[in-house]
C-alpha cells in the first residue's frame, strides 16, 4: 500500500483500513434505524426538540413524550451535516486537527471522570483540584495524545465542575480539549472561557460528547446541552453507550441498528436546530457480562461493534469517532493492556478519526496518570501500524540491496541513517534489552517506567500558556460561572 510520509503520532492520506460490514450490510442496517425511528421513536424529554420536530412533521405524542420521526427528516439531517470539523489549539497550527472521511486519526484521553488510581495503590480515591492539573501536563507531555479530555474534581459544587475543569486545563497545555455534556448553560461558559484565551479565528478549541441513553431516551440535559453547541459552533460527538444484552438486543447487529437509530435522532434534532452544525458520529457499545451483571466496555466484541459504527458514519460520510482503548480492569496490568488493545484496535483501523479511552480503568471510570502514559505506548504502536508501509523507489530499496551484497551489513548504510526514524516507532517504555542487562537494571517494568515518566514530567517546572492578564479573566468568568450554574435545576 502507498501512503506518503507523516509524523509518528499522525496517520494521514491512504493508511489501512479494515472493515468487518459488507455494503450491504450497512445499507441494511440504515434501513432499519430509520425504520425504528419512524415506527417506534424515540424517547425525548427537552421540550424544545420535540417542538422543534413537530414543526418540521414528526409525529410527537406530548403525553409519553414519544417522538416518531420521518425518514425524509433523517435524509434531510444527513445531507446537512458538514464533511469535516474542524478543532483548534491555542495558538499552534500543528495541533489543529481537522476530522473528515480520509483524513488523520487521533487519540484523545476519556473525560468527565471524577474518580483517579495513585501509583502502585489498589484503592481509588477522589480527584482534587491538583490532579486535574497534573493529569494536564501529563497529557500536554504526551505526543500520541492529541486531544486533553476533562477531569472533574470533587471537592467543590458538581453543576460548576466542567467549568473549573477547563479554568484549570487551559493554563497547562495548548491542545485542544474534549467535554462532557451537562447543561447548555455550562456550554455557553465553556465556550466563554475559550473565547478569553485565543483569537475567534481559532475556535472552536473543544469537542462535547452527547449521549443518547438506550434505549431510545434522550435526556433533557444532554439534548440541551449539545442544542446549545450547535448554536455556538462546538462540533458535538453524538453518542449511543447501548449495552447489548441489556439496554439493546444481545446480538452485535441489533445493538448496531438500535445505537444507529438513537445517534440518527440526535443528528436530526442538531441539523434541524442549525443546518450545517458540526457533527461527529461516535458510537461507544458495550455489552453486558451475564456472570457478573456488569456492562463491559473491554470484550473484543466491543471492538466488532465499534468498527462497525465507524463504518457506518463512513457510509454517511461523517467524521468519526470510537471510545478507543478501554479496559474493565481496575489496575494497570496486562490485562488491562489487552482488553485496551482487543476494543480499541478495529475501530482505529476502521478509519474513526478521533479514538478516545487513553488513561481509563474500570469500565471508564477511573483515571490514571500512569495508564494515561503506557496507553500514549499502546496509541504509538497503533498509529503507526494504520500508517501501513510506503511503496515507492526508495523504500523498495533495490540499488541499497545489490550495492550491500551478500553477507554484508546495511547498519552504517546511508539509507539506514535516512529511514530509521521514520518508518518504526520507537517506544520510551518498552524494554530492548536481553534478561541478564534487564536483570541488573534493576529488572523494572513498564508500569514502574510508566511511574517514572509521570514523576520526570510533574518535577519539570510547569509551561503557563496564558499571560497574567489572561490567567486573571479566567479567573474572573469562572467566578461568575459558579454563581450562575449554582441556581441551575440539574435535568437528567
Amino acid at each position: 500500500m502507498v501512503t506518503t510520509r507523516a509524523p509518528a503520532s499522525v496517520v494521514t492520506d491512504q493508511p489501512l483500513r479494515f472493515s468487518v460490514l459488507a455494503l450491504s450490510d450497512i445499507e441494511r442496517i440504515h434501513e432499519l434505524s430509520q425504520k425504528v425511528l419512524a415506527e417506534t421513536g424515540i424517547l425525548l424529554h427537552y421540550p424544545p426538540a420535540r417542538q422543534l420536530l413537530s414543526d418540521h412533521g414528526a409525529s410527537v405524542d406530548e403525553a409519553r413524550q414519544v417522538v416518531r420521526i420521518p425518514r425524509r427528516l433523517v435524509e434531510q439531517a444527513l445531507t446537512a451535516a458538514p464533511r469535516a470539523v474542524a478543532v483548534y489549539s491555542q495558538a499552534d497550527p500543528r495541533k489543529d486537527y481537522r476530522l473528515c472521511l480520509d483524513g488523520p486519526r487521533y487519540a484523545r484521553t476519556t473525560t468527565a471522570l471524577n474518580w483517579i488510581l495513585d501509583a502502585h495503590v489498589s484503592q481509588r480515591r477522589p480527584v482534587l483540584e491538583a490532579d486535574v492539573i497534573n493529569w494536564t501536563r501529563v497529557i500536554h507531555a504526551l505526543p500520541n495524545i492529541h486531544f486533553a479530555g476533562s477531569l472533574n474534581d470533587q471537592e467543590e459544587a458538581v453543576k460548576s465542575a466542567e467549568v473549573r475543569c477547563l479554568a484549570r486545563m487551559l493554563h497547562y497545555t495548548d491542545k485542544p480539549f474534549m467535554f462532557s455534556a451537562f447543561s447548555g448553560e455550562g456550554m455557553r461558559w465553556l465556550w466563554r472561557l475559550t473565547e478569553v484565551v485565543q483569537d475567534t479565528g481559532r475556535l472552536p478549541r473543544f469537542m462535547v460528547l452527547s449521549s443518547v441513553n438506550s434505549p431510545l431516551v434522550y435526556g433533557w440535559g444532554q439534548c440541551e446541552a449539545a442544542m446549545v453547541s450547535a448554536e455556538l459552533g462546538i462540533p458535538v460527538c453524538i453518542n449511543s453507550s447501548a449495552v447489548a444484552g441489556a439496554t439493546a438486543p444481545v446480538t452485535l447487529a441489533g445493538n448496531v441498528v438500535q445505537m444507529n437509530a438513537e445517534m440518527l435522532a440526535a443528528l436530526t434534532i442538531l441539523q434541524l436546530h442549525r443546518p450545517g452544525a458540526p457533527v461527529v458520529y461516535a458510537a461507544h457499545p458495550m455489552a453486558l457480562d451475564m456472570k457478573t451483571g456488569m456492562a463491559s466496555i473491554s470484550m473484543g466484541e466491543v471492538g466488532l461493534m465499534s468498527a462497525a459504527c465507524i463504518e457506518i458514519g463512513r457510509f454517511y460520510g461523517l467524521p468519526t469517532g470510537s471510545n478507543g482503548i478501554c479496559t474493565d480492569a481496575c489496575t494497570p496490568d496486562p490485562m488491562a493492556t489487552l482488553e485496551k488493545w482487543a476494543n480499541g484496535y478495529l475501530p482505529l483501523m476502521a478509519g474513526a478519526n478521533v479514538n478516545g479511552g487513553a488513561g481509563s480503568l474500570a469500565c471508564v471510570s477511573t483515571v490514571s496518570l500512569e495508564q494515561v502514559v503506557l496507553d500514549n505506548e499502546v496509541y504509538g504502536h497503533m498509529l503507526r501500524q494504520a500508517r501501513g508501509l510506503q511503496v515507492d523507489d526508495e523504500t523498495l530499496a533495490a540499488d541499497v540491496i545489490a550495492a550491500v551484497g551478500p553477507g554484508n551489513s546495511y547498519i552504517m548504510e546511508e539509507h539506514t541513517l535516512a529511514h530509521f526514524r521514520g518508518e518504526y516507532y520507537h517506544s520510551p517504555l518498552a524494554n530492548r534489552l536481553s534478561a541478564p542487562t534487564w536483570e541488573a537494571a534493576g529488572a523494572h517494568d513498564a508500569l514502574d517506567r510508566a511511574a517514572d515518566r509521570v514523576r520526570d514530567i510533574l518535577a519539570a517546572p510547569p509551561k503557563v500558556f496564558l499571560s497574567d492578564e489572561q490567567s486573571r479573566e479566567v479567573r474572573a468568568v469562572l467566578v461568575k460561572a459558579e454563581a450562575s450554574l449554582a441556581d441551575l435545576e440539574v435535568r437528567v
